[in-house]
């Protein structure tokens, strides 16, 4: 009889083990992940707040350096927003410029306190997955995420995944960002087009031909050879771009899968050799700055502020730097901007860019609520970065422009005061334009903005730069052709060591082919050497990493 009872008291423990077993919140599924997330029941649940609300630590980067009066970074208006409307408290355990964040993210790795949630590199999240501290989010993602936050998220057919993405899982969800910021623009000097009789360029043969015009037949008219047509400064800034027009992809780490499934870094493209002849050609005829190579942007750019330089290969917002100076400075100046056009034979532009992403949003693994992150990102897709998309202004819209017409916020930067944003390849030079036509007095989403392009109230030279940003800059953005580097991953372990020494080679060797110093077809030699000091390594270990 006591055997019954013992063995009766065994299968009752045994039974009692596996019950919690199975109601246990830390059971790990097929994906990786340590927690059990329960699915939303509807639409309504992937933006439904907290209640009680939930706390959750953040590594926050900080660039505000005037809060409003009673505010900081823990602290505002936006945080308190951000509780109000999603029943989330961040918290920041990490508080640091952006400059401090690595260091910081690798002393909270070593001590295993990262926050619960955050924004890394690809190569502080390739180390976060080797360690085994990050939630698999593939499912969470899938399950909680809006079809709006998809969309902006998995553009170009979810190649912002594709650092943190393991075995077809994703480790992370990429916080995107504006291709706008990365899209280059060809500013050109229009007066001096007007002053040569010169039409826009269709080509960038026919681009750089004119750069060619405006250092050669007195542009400005004083009668003096004192004018440049092409702005290039130490750092080469606009040269990959105008490699871009020849199907070169010169970028630093961009790497170009070839035919065999080989990889090449893109700088070491033969096909470089083209536009390096043509700049050697411009240089050679005084064309470029002849001390281009020592200047740093600041100094270089002084040429453009003093009316000396008539292209200037940039972004939409350039106007409201130093070109703005030139049109203050220089009676009459006044530029325009130009679609980058492609070579002659390309059927179109197709500028080479870096993923267009602020970071990547892990959530610790073991955390109770990782589909938080998604709901987060749920609320700042529809609310800030692609109100758009929503099929109505939500409450976090709302209240985000309500916040943002106070004074001192808007200063501050409401953006910045929340703990992250995102941002969507809207074209607000359509949107503004629109407006502008219609007389409208407001533009919901960026109204600061638009009032500035509106406003008779600004000195001429800024109302100049805002009109040419939004009505112009913009337009010029081709949002739907860029081109990606074939391999995203993390840097390997040769590019973490020889990365700035490549970088350095191709900024030596491309200078002194410009410059004269070195024939074309030195090219080739600048190719062995590239990839002696680690080129070819790093490309063998993306081909492996990539198989």
């Amino acid at each position: 009889m006591k055997k019954i009872k013992a063995v009766v008291a065994v299968l009752l423990c045994f039974v009692m083990l596996l019950s919690m077993a199975g109601c246990g919140t830390k059971e790990k599924d097929a994906g990786g992940s340590t927690t059990t997330v329960e699915k939303p029941k509807n639409e309504e649940d992937k933006m439904k707040a907290y209640d009680p609300a939930i706390t959750m630590t953040f590594n926050k980067s900080e660039v505000v350096t005037a809060y409003p009066e009673g505010m900081d970074a823990q602290n505002n208006a936006l945080y308190q927003m951000w509780e109000d409307i999603m029943g989330i408290k961040v918290e920041n355990s990490i508080l640091c410029p952006s400059s401090s964040m690595t260091e910081k993210m690798q002393l909270a790795i070593g001590s295993n306190e990262i926050p619960d949630f955050g924004i890394v590199d690809a190569t502080m999240m390739a180390t976060l997955i080797k360690n085994d501290m990050v939630e698999d989010m593939t499912d969470v993602y899938n399950d909680w995420a809006t079809d709006n936050l998809k969309t902006v998220t998995g553009q170009s057919d979810n190649a912002l995944f594709a650092p943190v993405t393991r075995d077809g899982r994703y480790m992370a969800i990429p916080v995107a960002n504006t291709l706008g910021d990365s899209y280059p623009i060809m500013w050109m000097r229009s007066d001096w087009l007007a002053a040569l009789g010169l039409e826009e360029p269709k080509t960038m043969d026919e681009a750089l031909d004119i750069a060619m015009k405006f250092a050669t037949d007195d542009p400005d008219g004083n009668g003096q050879k004192d004018t440049y047509g092409l702005y290039l400064d130490k750092d080469l800034n606009g040269l990959d771009h105008i490699m871009s027009a020849y199907e070169v992809y010169s970028k630093d780490e961009y790497w170009v899968k070839k035919d065999d499934g080989s990889f090449m870094a893109g700088c070491t493209d033969e096909k470089a050799k083209v536009p390096l002849a043509k700049l050697a050609e411009l240089y050679a005829a005084g064309a470029i700055d002849p001390e281009f190579a020592v200047k740093d942007t600041t100094k270089e750019e002084e040429l453009i502020a003093a009316g000396k330089i008539g292209i200037y290969i940039g972004y939409f917002f350039n106007p409201l730097g130093v070109m703005k100076d030139c049109v203050k400075n220089v009676e009459g100046a006044d530029w325009v901007a130009v679609k980058m056009p492609p070579a002659e034979g390309v059927a179109s532009y197709k500028p080479g860019v870096a993923l267009n992403v602020y970071g990547y949003m892990y959530a610790k693994k073991g955390i109770e609520h990782p589909e938080a992150v998604v709901k987060m990102m749920n609320q700042v897709c529809d609310g800030f970065a692609a109100p758009d998309l929503a099929k109505e202004p939500t409450e976090f819209y709302t209240k985000f422009n309500e916040l943002a017409l106070d004074d001192a916020i808007r200063t501050a930067g409401p953006n910045n005061l929340m703990p992250f944003q995102m941002q969507s390849n809207i074209n607000w030079g359509e949107k503004f334009t629109a407006a502008v036509e219609a007389g409208e007095e407001h533009v919901e989403g960026k109204d600061a903005d638009y009032q500035n392009v509106i406003s008779t109230e600004l000195p001429e030279e800024m109302s100049w730069a805002w009109k040419k940003v939004y009505l112009e800059g913009y337009l010029a953005i081709d949002f739907s052709n860029v081109r990606y580097s074939d391999y995203a991953g993390a840097p390997t372990d040769t590019a973490v060591k020889t990365q700035s020494l490549l970088n350095k080679q191709k900024l030596t060797d491309y200078i002194s082919i410009i410059m004269g110093d070195q024939p074309v077809d030195y090219f080739d030699t600048f190719v062995e050497t590239f990839n002696s000091i680690g080129g070819s390594k790093v490309a063998e270990e993306i081909k492996a990493a990539a198989e």
